[in-house]
């Protein structure tokens, strides 16, 4: 029986040596033939692509701006009083003359009932003054004609003359105390007005925080008011060294989350006439429109002011320009040795500042040389490119293929990256 179970594993493990043989035998068949077909062909990857542009480029400055209203004032009352009446109520508009508070005038109203009492009498002394100077002036002009004829003492004479005095005396009097009680109404009228408190212009109310039957002691805060306009300024500082480059009627941008995305132009109207002592900078005061009041008196806007006379800078946009520790690259995009192909090159590149959506380019490539934009992180040194739209050539000369690969153009240095 041994002998029988050993033939059986001889017959199994032949087997299993002849399938193993058959079975390399094919695979190496396989690969025989694959290594004599062709290599599939390389297949294109679709980047956008772009030219190197030239542009007019001012250096600038970020600096930071305040929203200032045209105008801005906090009501405060001049005299002391209760609160009888408000009528606004938070963030309403009011217009110019419009009554926003009034105090309790109970005492000023009787002030001015006796100041007018007091008018009154004032005028009924007038007319008993000017009936007693007519009276005076016809008994004087009678003991003149007595006098002459003779028939009159001189101490008569006298006598009517000094009551005609006196007569005139007293309607100067009577006038006097007419113009005092004049003045009292006046002043008791004055003092009402005040006590009635108005909007100075078409305002912007702010936050309400005066309530009927409070007292107001002189000059508390009522609440702020910003004019209701479709223009507002902004202020900004610049340094005392570049304020000759700012003047009115200049142009810059500002930007802000409620602006959107892209920048707005402002125009500049007027420079402070001193310099800040403290930070050595002079405030400068420009002017935005703004519609729908998305600026807001006290926010924070950011200024992008001229520092440095325009210059020709050559520019890509950003979405070019792949990022790496061993430098800053580009992959340009030039014509391959097949017919109708296009390769990527890889170009180490020196870069500027950022201009919106572009970047300045310093050293590494040329006007109208087309570059791989978005998707280029796709690409590597030599690769088949498909542009996904279509960029002439003739808009710039496309560069030349570098004739060493990528890896052996020795990348700018740090101080070069630094500066």
């Amino acid at each position: 029986m041994k002998w029988k179970t050993n033939l059986t594993a001889a017959l199994v493990l032949g087997g299993v040596v002849v399938a193993g043989s058959g079975l390399a035998w094919w695979k190496i068949r396989e690969i025989r033939i694959a290594s004599r077909q062709p290599p599939h062909p390389e297949m294109p990857q679709a980047v956008s692509v772009s030219n190197a542009r030239q542009v007019s480029w001012s250096p600038t400055a970020k600096l930071s701006g305040t929203v200032i209203a045209l105008q801005s004032v906090v009501l405060r009352n001049e005299v002391a009083g209760t609160i009888r009446e408000v009528r606004f109520d938070s963030g309403s508009l009011v217009e110019a003359g419009e009554v926003l508070v009034t105090l309790d005038t109970t005492t000023e109203q009787a002030d001015q009932a006796v100041a007018q009492a007091a008018h009154r009498v004032a005028e009924a002394g007038i007319r008993t003054a000017e009936a007693d100077l007519s009276w005076a002036r016809s008994n004087y002009d009678r003991m003149i004609q007595a006098s002459e004829a003779r028939v009159a003492a001189v101490a008569d004479l006298d006598r009517s003359r000094s009551e005609l005095m006196g007569a005139q005396a007293r309607l100067e009097r009577a006038m006097a105390q007419l113009e005092q009680a004049q003045a009292n109404i006046l002043q008791v009228s004055t003092l009402i007005d005040k006590k009635t408190i108005r909007a100075p212009f078409k305002a912007w109310v702010g936050l309400r925080s005066v309530h009927p039957g409070q007292y107001l002691p002189e000059g508390a805060n009522i609440v702020a008011l910003q004019s209701d306009s479709p223009r507002i300024f902004l202020d900004f500082a610049v340094p005392q060294e570049q304020a000759f480059r700012v003047v009115p009627g200049l142009t810059v941008m500002a930007k802000a989350p409620v602006l959107g995305e892209s920048p707005v132009a402002i125009t500049v109207v007027a420079l402070d006439a001193v310099a800040d002592a403290t930070t050595r900078t002079i405030r400068v005061r420009s002017v935005v429109d703004n519609p729908g009041r998305v600026l807001r008196p006290g926010m924070s806007v950011e200024i992008a002011a001229p520092v440095g006379d325009a210059v020709e800078v050559l520019t890509i946009p950003t979405t070019a320009v792949r990022r790496a520790s061993y430098g800053d690259h580009v992959f340009l995009v030039v014509p391959g040795e097949q017919a109708d192909s296009l390769v990527a090159r890889q170009r180490f590149v020196r870069l500027g500042a950022s201009l919106g959506n572009d970047v300045v380019v310093l050293e590494g490539i040329t006007p109208g040389d087309l570059v791989a934009t978005a998707g280029s992180f796709k690409l590597r040194d030599g690769a088949l490119v498909m542009p996904a739209e279509d960029v002439p050539f003739a808009s710039g000369t496309p560069a030349a293929a570098d004739p060493a690969p990528a890896s052996a153009k020795a990348p700018p240095s740090a101080a070069d990256r630094g500066s």
